[in-house]
């Protein structure tokens, strides 16, 4: 009987590992941005300027969400990982 399910625990683990790191770099770019609202907002004065913030304030929860995801793929796939060996290893 040839089998249609299993996995290759390593390369799930590598692939937990990426995104792990992608989830850092989203979180750096959402660091650097805010960084870069705050330097705007203390040379650019009026009402162009404050909407321009209050739109990356309203954006931003969109990239929380994103990392909020990715770390969530990140531990299913270690989890899973970790299910494939135990049951491997019975």
């Amino acid at each position: 009987m040839v089998l249609s399910q299993g996995m290759d625990h390593a390369a799930v683990l590598s692939i937990a590992a990426q995104l792990d790191t992608d989830q850092q770099a989203v979180t750096h770019l959402m660091q650097r941005v805010q960084g870069a609202v705050d330097t705007l907002a203390q040379n650019w004065f009026g009402n162009d300027s404050t909407q321009f913030s209050a739109d990356w304030s309203s954006r931003s929860a969109q990239l929380v969400g994103a990392t909020d995801v990715i770390a969530l793929m990140s531990r299913q796939a270690r989890t899973q990982a970790a299910d494939q060996q135990a049951t491997s290893t019975r």
